[in-house]
């Protein structure tokens, strides 16, 4: 059947390979057979739906390399013989083995990855319930049934053994036999008819009494069985009788359970297949270190390579081509043999690449607008065969394409309208690619017609693209030269290769006038777009550069506080044990106290020791010190150290001492008990605070520490009121007002039960009903 003008181009820009590549990749024979006749997605939404799949499948290949699709066959054949009753040897009953093992592997895969029916990948594999493992236990892997497959045919295959020894040695004993052993043509025991005979001589034939099963080639030597071993020889063959006909309702059973699982089992095939595809495409990405494409309204391609020299192993010098979504004819011009069709070809292959859902050949972040389809005039020697390279040829193929490229094609156009006369070639030239864009295509042309650079470089909607040459020596370097026409170098290689260069001479003679002025412009715009290129080129390697320092040093720099705040932890960590044992001594320290009497120096002593170790643990585990103390100002954040908490300076240190807000709290700590931790702003406006300690009520009073609670989680007030009874204990106070209000109770509750267990309180009441009843508790220190 004649091929379509979409397949032919599609083979003329490497489409076959591609396929090719992908079966190579495959491991089931439907796979293979799918991807054979595989085309690429007629919509967008299948295009990123198979490359979502794509995408997973290679995620998941390389976090678990352990996943693979094992060989298997089409069941189809096997189901409809089993379906037709029809028992199947061993051999065939084995080849259900892999399309099992891989629907349990993929079972296995997708719980793992806790993957549903969402997931791209998701393929409801159904169970058959143990009968891989039944028919790997029954069969071996040549197919034969083995010898302990059942009870009964392990009883049966001991038995045959049994007789088959006994068999042989009595025929050993046979050749040993000095009345036999002269009548044989050599010692050997062997079979004719499944059983076993010995090698007798022509003339001894009557002499030895028992059944001629056979005789030589040359009739030398009959082959017959001794009376003596007739009778071992018949129950040999009626247990193998019995042997084999449990073999054959072994494998009938085996034929059954699959015909009843066909239906799980073509579903299983199914899957594979599937999984075996998108496999093959993840492969194959994989192997072209390729990135999933991002189809958007223009071509944008980072550092792309043609996908075949890469399957090829031949050396690729990479390209970057960026167009604006107004372009619709991209010219690509250069020297011969530059890269020109190469360039063309990878953009094309490309195209068709991420429409099949494969990643293409470019970096991360490559974009390529979705083509519907795409069609290919390529006459190069490599393309099509000799007798369709001629103009006329040409022609019959872009009539084709002129006849079907519309909306969302791509059009390739390799030397657009050669062989024929410069002037109308490139008339024709220009008049295609106008039609083309009126019909919506978008076109990429080769040419070395100068009224098509000069048009793409001064008519919207087309752009020039240039094949760099080194002119020094004379040959093409592969490098793109975005925005600027090139040239095609002829003279230059001519002359390199051996012309004379008084033909050469004749020949720029000739170029003199129109042709030579523009070929120099044109020369001198791609030395300034080269030229452009390298220092923007350039330019942003010393800014990417410039950002891995800083990255470099940002990393190092949270590598670096990490460290300190496991350090610090560490630290705090030991510290608040020792606390832990340092505290329990000084509850036996003050029970024993307490037993002897009210000693309050012997309580004293025990807190002074306690608070010793709980100062080195704050201080471990302090943050680092942003800014030194006699540096701090109004509005700065700061750490208080006793506290372990976080505030603000209200006012510049003096006199070793500084004045804080830590939440509604303001209070006078030493400036050893805080660490600037960084800048802040002065406060601006009047905030109400709570007083730590209030003055005390008269001087006739005893010595009153007061402190309000309310509004506090019970935690937070109880850890406030450890602290103040602290600061107490080192003071002249002797109470300890508690202002905790009324409300629910639940604070009041917390607070006393905390104060029954304190080893500092002696006794606490609730305040006279002038001086808050309930709502506050007066507490009497020891």
């Amino acid at each position: 059947m004649a091929r379509t003008v979409l397949e032919k181009s599609g083979a003329l820009i490497g489409s076959n390979e591609i396929i090719e590549a992908l079966k190579n990749r495959a491991s089931t024979t439907s796979g293979k057979d799918v991807l054979h006749e595989m085309k690429s997605a007629s919509s967008l939404a299948d295009a990123q739906n198979a490359l979502d799949e794509t995408e997973e499948m290679t995620g998941l290949l390389l976090s678990r390399p352990d996943f693979y699709i094992e060989p298997c066959e089409d069941p189809s054949p096997l189901l409809i013989k089993v379906r037709k009753a029809q028992a199947l040897d061993g051999t065939a009953i084995r080849s259900f083995l892999p399309i099992l093992k891989n629907g349990e592997k993929i079972s296995l895969v997708f719980e793992g990855e806790a993957a549903d029916e969402n997931h791209p990948l998701w393929a409801e594999v159904p169970s058959c319930y143990g009968l891989a493992s039944l028919i790997d236990e029954s069969i071996d892997e040549d197919g034969v049934v083995r010898p302990d497959a059942t009870p009964e045919i392990k009883r049966l295959s001991q038995a045959v053994n049994a007789i088959k020894r006994s068999i042989r040695e009595k025929a050993e004993a046979l050749l040993k036999d000095t009345g036999v052993a002269p009548m044989l043509m050599d010692e050997y025991v062997t079979l004719r008819e499944n059983r076993f005979v010995l090698p007798v001589r022509a003339e001894h034939k009557s002499h030895v009494e028992g059944i001629i099963h056979d005789s030589s080639n040359t009739g030398q030597t009959f082959f017959i069985e001794p009376k003596a071993l007739i009778d071992l020889n018949n129950k040999l063959k009626t247990q193998e009788i019995e042997l084999a006909r449990e073999v054959a309702r072994l494998l009938g059973e085996l034929s059954h359970m699959i015909s009843e699982e066909e239906e799980a089992i073509l579903k299983i095939h199914e899957q594979v297949t599937r999984l075996d595809t998108i496999s093959a495409k993840a492969r194959l990405s994989l192997d072209l270190g390729g990135s999933r494409p991002i189809f958007g309204n223009a071509i944008d391609l980072k550092n792309a390579a043609n996908p075949m020299m890469l399957l090829e192993n031949k050396s690729v010098v990479r390209n970057s081509m960026s167009v604006s979504t107004s372009t619709k004819v991209v010219i690509i011009s250069g020297p011969n043999t530059g890269g020109k069709t190469v360039a063309m070809k990878t953009i094309g292959l490309l195209s068709l690449m991420a429409r099949m859902g494969l990643y293409i050949t470019a970096e991360e972040g490559s974009q390529i607008p979705f083509y519907k389809s795409i069609y290919a005039d390529i006459g190069d020697s490599q393309s099509i065969s000799a007798d369709l390279s001629t103009f006329s040829a040409h022609l019959v193929n872009m009539n084709e394409i002129i006849e079907h490229a519309g909306e969302s094609s791509l059009v390739l156009l390799d030397e657009l309208m050669v062989s024929t006369d410069p002037k109308e070639g490139s008339a024709l030239a220009v008049a295609v690619l106008d039609h083309l864009i009126s019909r919506g295509a978008e076109v990429v042309v080769t040419t070395h017609f100068n009224e098509l650079k000069i048009m793409a470089q001064s008519q919207a909607g087309y752009h020039n693209i240039s094949m760099e040459f080194d002119a020094l020596n004379a040959s093409p370097t592969y490098r793109m030269v975005d925005g600027a026409p090139g040239s095609s170098s002829a003279l230059a290689v001519a002359e390199k290769l051996g012309i004379p260069s008084s033909i050469i001479s004749s020949a720029r003679l000739q170029l003199e006038g129109g042709d030579e002025r523009i070929e120099n412009a044109l020369r001198n715009l791609r030395e300034q777009k080269i030229m452009l290129e390298r220092e923007r080129t350039e330019t942003q390697k010393a800014l990417e550069d410039a950002i891995k320092i800083k990255d470099a040093a940002q990393k190092q720099k949270d590598e670096i506080a990490e460290r300190e705040r496991e350090f610090s932890k560490n630290v705090k960590k030991k510290l608040s044990a020792d606390i832990g044992r340092a505290r329990r001594e000084i509850l036996e320290i003050v029970e024993k106290a307490r037993a002897k009497s009210s000693d309050r120096g012997a309580l004293i002593e025990a807190k002074q020791k306690l608070e010793k170790l709980a100062d080195e643990s704050k201080r471990a585990s302090a943050p680092i010190e942003r800014i030194s103390r006699n540096a701090l100002q109004a509005g700065d954040n700061v750490y208080i150290v006793p506290l372990e908490k976080t505030g603000k300076a209200m006012s510049k240190p003096s006199g070793g001492k500084i004045e804080v807000i830590m939440g509604t709290w303001r209070m006078t700590v030493n400036l050893t008990d805080v660490v600037g931790t960084g800048k802040g702003t002065a406060q601006q406006s009047p905030i109400i605070v709570k007083s730590i300690s209030g003055p005390r009520r008269d001087s006739s009073q005893t010595p009153t520490i007061e402190m309000d609670i309310r509004g506090m989680r019970a935690e937070e007030a109880i850890e406030e009121l450890v602290n103040r009874l602290d600061i107490a204990m080192d003071g002249e106070a002797e109470k300890v007002r508690i202002i905790h209000g009324k409300g629910t109770g639940a604070l009041r509750k917390a607070i006393r039960e905390y104060l029954v267990t304190s080893p500092y309180v002696a006794d606490f009441a609730s305040e006279e009903d002038a001086g808050g009843g309930d709502g506050a508790t007066l507490v009497t220190l020891k």
